[in-house]
């Protein structure tokens, strides 16, 4: 079962939102591993992002329990992959190329960009050799400090992505604390 989160689909039923946001959380740790500024990111671009139809989060399940999701950047002047994530224990079995896959009909393009730090990039080099992605620049320090984060199909935003960005001081709190907890207001 697919659940796909857009503008039109939390219309309709607001509950979703409450599932995305638990999906989310459950690999909050993994996640600011990977982007230490992600909740920053996830509350203040994803969430109202998809409130104004730029972005997609679609999370894929098994049974009632969620197994993979992507969160996807749809406007006129990019479509980027920002987020694919296939829980440990459904890794290897395909998931990822299908994702990789619905990703591209649901952002009309077979070359979307997006970025992968230096190390997660061995994780990542069999797909997108199947895919023919193209690594198109590297940048020291964008997301976690002394590791490079490399682009392919085209290239980032040349914007700081400090804590400043996203109006927080650098202590800010982690998801699911009192500083996030008030995410479902995002649609008053």
């Amino acid at each position: 079962m697919t659940l796909l989160l857009t503008k039109i689909s939390l219309e309709q039923n607001p509950c979703l939102l409450d599932e995305a946001i638990n999906v989310i959380y459950q690999d909050s740790n993994f996640l600011r591993s990977s982007y230490p500024l992600f909740d920053q990111w996830f509350t203040q671009k994803v969430l109202p992002g998809i409130y104004s139809g730029e972005r997609t989060l679609l999370i894929e399940k098994r049974a009632s329990l969620a197994v993979a999701y992507l969160i996807l950047k749809h406007t006129s002047t990019e479509k980027k992959l920002c987020t694919l994530r296939v829980r440990p224990n459904y890794e290897s079995k395909g998931l990822g190329v299908r994702l990789f896959q619905t990703a591209f009909e649901l952002l009309e393009t077979e070359r979307p960009l997006l970025s992968v730090s230096e190390p997660a990039v061995p994780k990542f080099e069999r797909i997108f050799k199947y895919f023919a992605f193209a690594q198109e620049a590297a940048y020291k320090g964008r997301y976690i400090p002394m590791i490079n984060e490399f682009a392919y199909n085209g290239l980032l935003d040349h914007l700081p992505l400090g804590p400043e960005t996203f109006g927080f001081p650098t202590h800010s709190a982690p998801f699911g604390t009192s500083q996030t907890a008030d995410i479902p207001a995002l649609n008053a």
